[in-house]
C-alpha cells in the first residue's frame, strides 16, 4: 500500500439526513479518482460502501464504513454513515476520528431533523464543514431555498463558493466561483467535463455570489479586512488562503452543488476537500493521560509514542471481530505493546 505523508491525507465523515445522497456521493467519488472502475449505485445494490444484505435490501446505509481515493497526490479517507435516527451513534463515532464533515443536504427537501442534529454534532467536535447540496437533478430542486432553509436553522455562514449551472432536469454543471470557470458535465454518469468561461447570463449573478464570498473571507480575518478595505477586492492567493483558513477555523461554512446519481459536480467537491479541509497535523485531539487521568490536548503527529483512538467494533462472519481506529501519533506495529486507558 502507498504511504502519505500525514499533511496529504484528509479524513472526512459523510453525515446528513437519510436518502439525502451520502452513499452515492462516495460511490460517484470514487469511480471519479479512479479507485473503482464501476459507478455503483445504490438503486442496484452495487456501491463500495453499502455491502451489506440489509443495506442492499432497503437501500439505506445502517452502519458507517471506510472507503479511500486518492486526488491530486492526496489520500482522501471517507467515512460514509447512515442518516436514520436509529443510527445516529455512528454518525456520531465517525466524527470522532474525522478532520471535517461533508453536510449532504438534499436540494428538494432542504435542512431536515437529522441534518440539524448531524451540524450540532459536528460543532460539538469542532470539526471543519463542507455542505454540499445534492440532488440538484431531481424534480423541485432549489439551492437558493435550500440556502435559506440552511441559513435558518443551521448557520449564517454558509456561503455558496459554486452556483448551479440550472436545476432540475437542466441541471448540467456548476460556476466555480473562485475560480470563475463553469464546468459542464456530460449526464451519462461518466463524470467527464468540459471547462469554459462563465456564461454570459449568469456572468453578473456570479460576479454578485463572488464579492459576497470575498466579503465574508475578509470579514474572517482582520489582515485580510484591512487589504479587502485598501483595494476593494483580494487576490486570488488571498482569497483561496483566506478560504482555506475560515473554513479549518469552523468561521465559515463553503457550499458546493452535486448530482450525486449522474455524476455531476463531484471531481470540484473532491478538489474543495483536498484544498479547504485540513489535513491531520493541522488539528489536535483530546487524550486522557493514562498516569493522571488528566485530559490534554496533543497535535497529531507522526513521532512520539504510538496513539490511537478505536471508533467502531464489527462482527464479520468469516473474518471475526474487526476493531477501526485512528492512529493520532506514532506508529502502531503488529507487535506494538498499547495500554488502554479505559481499563
Amino acid at each position: 500500500m502507498k504511504v502519505y505523508d500525514a499533511a496529504n491525507i484528509r479524513n472526512v465523515a459523510l453525515v446528513g439526513h437519510s436518502a439525502s445522497g451520502k452513499t452515492q456521493l462516495t460511490s460517484a467519488a470514487l469511480f471519479d479518482a479512479g479507485a473503482v472502475n464501476r459507478f455503483g449505485k445504490v438503486d442496484d445494490g452495487t456501491t463500495i460502501t453499502d455491502y451489506d444484505d440489509e443495506e442492499i435490501a432497503r437501500k439505506h446505509t445502517l452502519s458507517a464504513s471506510l472507503a479511500y481515493a486518492e486526488w491530486n497526490k492526496t489520500k482522501i479517507n471517507f467515512i460514509d454513515t447512515p442518516g436514520m435516527a436509529n443510527f445516529l451513534a455512528d454518525a456520531r463515532a465517525a466524527l470522532r476520528v474525522a478532520d471535517a464533515a461533508i453536510v449532504v443536504i438534499d436540494a428538494v427537501s432542504g435542512v431536515q431533523v437529522q441534518t440539524e442534529k448531524t451540524w450540532q454534532a459536528a460543532e460539538e467536535a469542532g470539526l471543519p464543514r463542507l455542505v454540499v447540496v445534492n440532488r440538484l437533478d431531481r424534480e423541485r430542486a432549489s439551492v437558493e431555498r435550500t440556502l435559506k432553509s440552511i441559513h435558518a436553522a443551521l448557520n449564517r455562514t454558509v456561503v455558496p463558493i459554486q452556483l448551479p449551472l440550472g436545476e432540475e432536469k437542466s441541471f448540467r454543471g456548476v460556476i466555480d466561483l473562485v475560480a470563475q470557470k463553469a464546468y459542464v458535465f456530460l449526464p451519462d454518469g461518466s463524470g467527464k467535463c468540459s471547462e469554459s468561461d462563465i456564461p454570459a447570463d449568469m456572468a453578473a449573478e456570479a460576479a454578485t455570489a463572488r464579492e459576497a464570498l470575498i466579503e465574508m473571507v475578509a470579514e474572517a480575518d482582520e489582515a485580510l479586512m484591512e487589504k479587502f478595505f485598501e483595494a476593494g477586492t483580494l487576490t486570488q492567493e488571498q482569497l483561496v488562503s483566506g478560504l482555506r483558513a475560515a473554513t479549518a477555523a469552523g468561521k465559515m461554512f463553503p457550499l458546493l452543488c452535486t448530482s450525486a446519481a449522474l455524476n455531476i459536480g463531484i471531481q470540484p467537491l473532491l478538489d474543495a476537500i483536498v484544498a479547504y479541509v485540513p489535513s491531520p497535523i493541522e488539528r489536535q485531539m483530546t487524550m486522557i493521560n493514562p498516569k493522571t487521568a488528566e485530559a490534554i490536548e496533543r497535535p497529531f503527529s507522526e513521532t512520539g509514542p504510538a496513539t490511537a483512538f478505536v471508533w467502531k467494533t464489527i462482527a464479520d462472519p468469516f473474518a471475526g471481530r474487526i476493531t477501526m481506529f485512528r492512529v493520532t501519533s506514532g506508529v502502531l506495529k503488529t507487535d506494538s505493546t498499547v495500554h488502554n486507558k479505559t481499563r
